[in-house]
């Protein structure tokens, strides 16, 4: 619906950053309201934001995007100074206290949810390969999503049935109930001031799982004024996206996505512009209570967009903020991931997810 007129003029979106932030601020927090329906429309998910005094002709979005966030243990298990441990001795905005005040300042924030959540006894699904994990919490800790200003949670990723449907629908039920929406089967649209945006989560393990998005894609795009695939997909551990996903991911800018997010291989992986329109392969794992024992560079993915209403166009900015995904090796802060500082570590990151280095770190 919007042609694009692509800017990757870094100074306008550091500069407007404070003019941004004060907006967007209050937009998020006083007012407008996040809406989950009962009932969808057209079998798709929606996100409202309500704003009764629609005036301005240029609408900002602002949004960001986090990578694997896995808010359990490994079968739930508790030990000292464990993630399971943590959840039960800190509050719900703990484990993202470091970087929420950044999801608190855009629109809206989207996530990947590798744990289930149920407050039941449930029996781990089997699995036929070794090693096999299963994780989840509590349904009450889904509150650490909703407190940390993070409105939408994918369930589409490998540990979704780590126990069984029931677990699954307990996943649902969990964020639905703290008012986080998830993002399944149907797209989420996320809106603000009558600009819709297409959000669809899927996994990207098999070729029929590409045909499904690029299906998803051809069938929100009229109906959308931007198009965003956050996917869970590729090989895990590598610092650069197989010819595989990339053919898929070129497949989906062809069909009409404006934007391309990718999850699950635990490590970053570069962005590529494709035919005007960013692929960002890999977000890696942002905050993973499985193990510590992972790659410690992640980031943060935002993405600015200017709609213009008038002429039906929009600009759009992006920009990567990196993180450790971990900020010490000691006590509880060894899961807490948190924005690196040091300009030299900074760099590192920066230049590889412009191809520029091998690795992140």
């Amino acid at each position: 619906m919007f042609k694009n007129t692509y800017t990757y003029v870094s100074l306008l979106f550091f500069f407007g950053g404070t003019l941004l932030v004060v907006a967007s601020f209050l937009l998020k927090n006083e007012s407008s309201a996040l809406v989950q329906p009962d009932q969808t429309e057209s079998d798709i998910q929606s996100i409202i934001t309500k704003d009764e005094n629609i005036k301005e002709e240029n609408i900002n979005i602002m949004l960001s995007f986090i990578g694997d966030s896995l808010l359990a243990s490994f079968k739930g298990e508790k030990s000292y100074q464990n993630f399971q441990d943590l959840l039960e001795t800190h509050d719900y905005s703990y484990p993202f206290k470091y970087v929420s005040n950044i999801f608190k300042q855009d629109d809206f924030t989207i996530a990947n949810g590798e744990n289930v959540f149920t407050s039941r006894n449930l029996l781990p699904t089997p699995k036929n390969y070794n090693p096999a994990y299963w994780y989840y919490t509590n349904s009450k800790y889904a509150n650490v999503y909703k407190e940390s200003s993070i409105e939408v949670v994918s369930i589409m990723n490998n540990h979704t049935y780590d126990y069984n449907e029931e677990g699954y629908l307990d996943t649902i039920k969990a964020l639905k109930n703290v008012g986080v929406t998830y993002g399944g089967e149907e797209p989420v649209i996320l809106e603000k001031e009558g600009i819709k945006i297409g959000l669809i989560c899927a996994n990207l393990f098999h070729d029929f799982e590409g045909e499904e998005i690029v299906n998803k894609i051809k069938n929100i795009k009229n109906k959308v004024s931007y198009v965003i695939v956050y996917f869970h997909g590729g090989t895990e551990y590598l610092f650069a996206p197989t010819e595989y996903i990339k053919s898929h991911c070129h497949n989906f800018i062809d069909a009409g996505a404006n934007l391309v997010i990718g999850c699950h291989p635990h490590v970053l992986e570069p962005i590529e512009v494709y035919k005007d329109k960013k692929i960002v392969y890999s977000l890696g794992s942002f905050i993973f209570g499985g193990s510590t024992n992972l790659v410690n560079r992640t980031a943060i993915y935002q993405v600015n967009l200017e709609f213009n209403k008038s002429n039906n166009s929009y600009t759009e900015t992006d920009k990567v903020i990196p993180c450790y995904l971990y900020s010490t090796n000691s006590g509880y802060e060894k899961w807490l991931p948190k924005v690196i500082e040091n300009e030299d570590e900074k760099k590192k990151v920066l230049d590889f997810m412009s191809w520029l280095r091998d690795k992140p770190y």
